[in-house]
């Protein structure tokens, strides 16, 4: 039987546990720094103050790389299943609270889900819904770490085997896009190699759209001159508009800049589209009010004029 007058604390810190998991896990100070949100000085002074307290080497860098000692071996599985249990009473916790749907978003498909989730709240006023956009890779670490109850994302292979996913379109278009005085805009029509050499705003690190396009110009062996690498897709229409290069943007997202002859959209003879999926982590599995959520969004995604009129509830 427990008695709580018997027992004492552990000495040792569950957060310094926490933060050898992530360094130990991941083989990287730098690495565990991102994911825990702190700095990399603090991540070190959490794993000297472990050794400290208790005299034993966890763990040494070689070749830039985090090796456990055979301490740290032995820890890690203790380690590993606090940072476990603490995932399951937050998700315990959650449970209790207020109702609330958490999205991540990609950036290039933010405009889509915030309508949807416009439409969503019209349909469910009871539910709050929590929206976060970002880079893409940066919303699937974030799921991957619990985060979000869904994430809506670029198709592609993102490696995570925690992570489930649901196809929600096969194909959304991206148009090259530029200034209608641009040389480029005065074509008939275009091969990608028409962009080497040429001037692009490309999206920031950890973007699908990026990722997409970089690897149709490594097949291609096409090389452009990037000018400016940007997470805000305004930003992006503006420097374009500007004259200054090209973009690769969701047609979606520029449809209103195309009709009023503010940007000019390529006539490249390769279409580029972009799949949409929902990404759910499989300790958190998708609750009843997610999948309508979900099943809303695959209506806009398959029918856009389902977007132009809000249904009530």
């Amino acid at each position: 039987m427990f008695h709580l007058e018997s027992e004492k604390p552990p000495k040792v810190s569950t957060d310094h546990l926490i933060t050898f998991y992530f360094v130990a896990e991941g083989k990287s100070f730098r690495l565990a720094s991102d994911l825990l949100s702190l700095s990399q000085p603090t991540v070190l002074l959490h794993i000297k103050a472990l050794e400290a307290g208790f005299g034993v080497k966890l763990l040494y860098v070689k070749r830039k790389r985090v090796v456990l000692t055979e301490a740290g071996e032995a820890l890690i599985p203790h380690a590993r299943e606090l940072y476990q249990q603490a995932k399951h009473a937050e998700m315990c916790l959650q449970t209790f609270r207020e109702e609330t749907l958490r999205i991540g978003v990609a950036l290039t498909l933010s405009s889509t889900v915030t309508t949807v989730a416009g439409i969503f709240r019209e349909l469910f006023p009871h539910i709050k819904v929590r929206i976060r956009e970002g880079p893409t890779y940066k919303i699937v670490e974030e799921t991957s770490n619990l985060l979000h109850d869904l994430a809506v994302v670029a198709n592609l292979d993102y490696g995570i085997p925690e992570l489930e996913t649901i196809e929600v379109s096969r194909g959304h278009k991206m148009v090259f896009v530029a200034s209608p005085a641009a040389p480029l805009s005065l074509e008939d029509e275009l091969d990608l190699t028409a962009l080497n050499g040429h001037p692009l705003v490309l999206p920031a690190e950890k973007s699908a759209t990026r990722a997409i396009l970089l690897s149709r110009f490594e097949e291609q062996k096409i090389e452009p001159v990037i000018i400016a690498e940007l997470d805000n897709i305004e930003s992006a229409k503006s420097l374009v508009k500007m004259g200054q290069g090209v973009a690769l943007l969701l047609e979606d997202n520029v449809i209103d800049e195309l009709r009023d002859n503010k940007l000019k959209a390529l006539p490249f003879k390769e279409e580029i589209r972009m799949g949409v999926d929902i990404l759910v982590h499989k300790d958190n599995p998708l609750r009843s009010i997610g999948s309508k959520f979900v099943s809303l969004l695959g209506q806009a995604c398959r029918n856009r004029s389902f977007l132009k009129v809000l249904p009530t509830a």
